[in-house]
């Protein structure tokens, strides 16, 4: 019998979190990314926790936080800009 890709996947991240290394390895980058996020200016901390933490669209973020929907659009862009060369230095000092 065929697996639905939803199972292959939640059998693949099974066996990967069964993996000691890997699992420290994503332990250690999502304590970075919280780290990373925590460094980030109020506002831009604001919508990415708001975008990422609650799954709200831009535009229930920008009546959240009382802003326009263009301005919430700059905020995280600014922030997952930041967030990525946190994650990434490597990728930063080739450019």
């Amino acid at each position: 019998m065929a697996h639905s890709s939803h199972e292959l996947a939640t059998e693949s991240i099974a066996s990967l979190e069964a993996d000691p290394q890997i699992a420290m390895a994503a332990k250690e980058q999502r304590e970075s990314l919280e780290a990373s996020i925590g460094r980030l200016p109020v506002l831009e901390k604001e919508a990415v926790l708001l975008r990422l933490g609650q799954g709200l669209s831009y535009k229930q973020i920008a009546q959240v936080m009382d802003l326009s929907v263009s301005h919430v659009g700059v905020l995280l862009h600014q922030a997952l800009g930041k967030l990525r060369a946190a994650m990434n230095p490597d990728r930063q000092s080739q450019s």
